[in-house]
């Protein structure tokens, strides 16, 4: 068997100025700021970056979601005896997951580790897994609709 890698991370991904970032929020809420930051420590330091996160001395440049050729969501998703799992780890010859949802008892029949009622991973090998792939969620589209409704409601409230 050979080593299990990490895939992708679950994060958020931004496509700007035709390169890929790591993205990430403030945490104001509707007042909430982007943040570009670099996706590989070995990329150039950003030009113009800032300091976001004092208690943490994150940086990265701040970016208004209008200015994105992208920005989506990833993660990796598979199905083993019928039930669907979030991809974690590859290898060659095997993939690591959680079981999405929470189904203790088909879990534990299963033979799966259990952290919890809602928390169960295992290793599968790759010929008893169906499906293997990325599923991606576009930001982009979603705040450009959050955007304009709020556009059109600030219009009716005139």
């Amino acid at each position: 068997m050979s080593k299990l890698e990490p895939l992708q991370d679950g994060g958020m991904r931004a496509v700007w100025r035709g390169r890929e970032y790591r993205i990430t929020g403030d945490g104001k809420g509707l007042q909430r700021r982007y943040f570009l930051i670099r996706l590989h420590p070995d990329d150039p330091d950003l030009e113009g970056a800032v300091v976001y996160d004092e208690d943490l001395g994150s940086c990265g440049i701040p970016i208004d979601p209008s200015e994105l050729d992208a920005w989506y969501s990833t993660s990796w998703q598979f199905t083993w005896r019928g039930a669907p799992f979030w991809a974690t780890h590859r290898s060659e010859d095997e993939v690591a997951g959680q079981l999405m949802g929470s189904n203790y008892n088909w879990a534990k029949a299963n033979g799966l580790a259990l952290f919890d009622r809602d928390w169960a991973v295992g290793q599968f090998p790759l010929s008893e897994i169906e499906d293997l792939h990325e599923e991606r969620r576009d930001l982009l589209a979603e705040w450009k609709s959050k955007r304009a409704q709020a556009e059109l409601k600030r219009e009716r409230n005139q």
